[in-house]
Formats: structure tokens, C-alpha cells, sequence
């Protein structure tokens, strides 16, 4: 992790009392350093199945165990599947792809937000015929997420969640939910912004 740290110092030279007085504080870069977030708003009583099921997998060791109140479910059917996220600070996220009946296991990722932005979205499965998620992050708010292409393949629309990082620093968290073509063949399907921006969701 880059941390920026420098320091100012300014003198102050009082000519009355023909004294000097120097003062020597950090400059810090705000956005070097790690600090919690807030989520615009807890996940709801119905997600604590999801809570649950986190606290007994193993989870990468830099992702603290979610809370209700710091976790965001972009997408669920209530009991099985879900794709849901959790931000350890400003810096570092970790999302879950759940799939609790067994098919494929429940993965659980950690990956620097600033990472996540400009990266191609990675599904979380491949195998022909399963249900898969892929997640992504755009900068800034970014609204009505649009995949394009192959879109038969299509379980779900995108979900997505702004949040402020901190100092007015937004991010969009997006996530879709797709099902693996049963040939094995490639989707060609991509995600689309109303600026008229796309980026492979596959």
C-alpha cells in the first residue's frame, strides 16, 4: 500500500516582537490512507442467511467477517444463490458468489477497489450449463447498467450500489447474473453505460 506523508513547514516571522516561531505539521494524502465506510444503508434481516454462511467458510485473511450493517447484496433468490460484498476500508473490498445448493462451491474473493475498476469482470464459474455472477466496479455514480450481446443468457439484470469511499470519492459496484452456455461456447455479451461506454462482461 502507497502511503503519501509530507511535511509543511512555514515560519512565521513576528517583526514587532522581533521573534520567530516555527511550525512543523504533516501533510497527508487522504487518500493514501485506510479509513472504515459507511454504507448507504444495512442490508436487510432477510440477508443474515448470507452472514451465516460467510462466518463458517474460509475467507481470505485480510476480509473481516460481515455484518448487516456492513454488508451490500446486490443480487439473491432468498435461499440459494447471491453475490454480495463488503468493504474492509477505502481501499480493499471483498465479495462473495453464493451458490448453496451444491453445484459449485461458495467463493469468496478480496481485491483492491482501484483494481477492480478497470478489470474485464471476472465470472465466478466457467462450467457449462451452471449459473455464474461476475462482478465489476465503475468510478463515480453510475446508473442504468446495461448488458448487451448474448443476452438469452441473461438470468438477471445488473444490479449496482454507489457508495462514497470518503471526500466525495464514489465507486459503483455492479454485479450480473448469467448462466454458462451448456455448449461451453464463449457469451459475447457486454456491459454498457448511458454515456455509450462498454467494457467485455465476459
Amino acid at each position: 500500500m502507497r502511503r503519501g506523508f509530507g511535511v509543511f513547514c512555514s515560519t512565521v516571522v513576528l517583526v514587532t516582537a522581533l521573534t520567530a516561531a516555527t511550525a512543523c505539521e504533516p501533510v497527508l494524502d487522504p487518500g493514501a490512507f485506510r479509513h472504515p465506510v459507511l454504507l448507504p444503508e444495512p442490508a436487510p434481516p432477510s440477508a443474515q442467511w448470507i452472514v451465516d454462511l460467510v462466518a463458517g467458510l474460509n475467507t481470505p485473511p485480510q476480509c473481516p467477517e460481515p455484518t448487516l450493517p456492513t454488508l451490500a447484496v446486490l443480487d439473491t433468490d432468498g435461499r440459494y444463490r447471491a453475490i454480495a460484498f463488503w468493504l474492509v476500508d477505502n481501499l480493499d473490498v471483498c465479495y462473495a458468489v453464493i451458490n448453496h445448493r451444491g453445484e459449485t462451491p461458495t467463493t469468496i474473493w478480496f481485491t483492491p477497489v482501484k483494481d477492480l475498476i478497470p478489470r474485464t469482470p471476472m465470472p465466478a464459474d466457467t462450467t457449462a450449463g451452471v449459473d455464474s455472477y461476475a462482478f465489476t466496479a465503475y468510478r463515480g455514480r453510475v446508473d442504468d447498467i446495461e448488458v448487451s450481446g448474448d443476452t438469452d443468457h441473461l438470468v438477471s439484470p445488473v444490479r449496482h450500489l454507489t457508495v462514497d469511499l470518503g471526500l466525495g470519492d464514489l465507486v459503483t459496484f455492479a454485479a450480473y447474473h448469467y448462466r454458462i452456455p451448456s455448449t461451453g461456447k464463449p457469451l459475447s455479451i457486454s456491459l454498457c453505460t448511458p454515456s455509450g461506454t462498454c467494457r467485455d462482461a465476459h
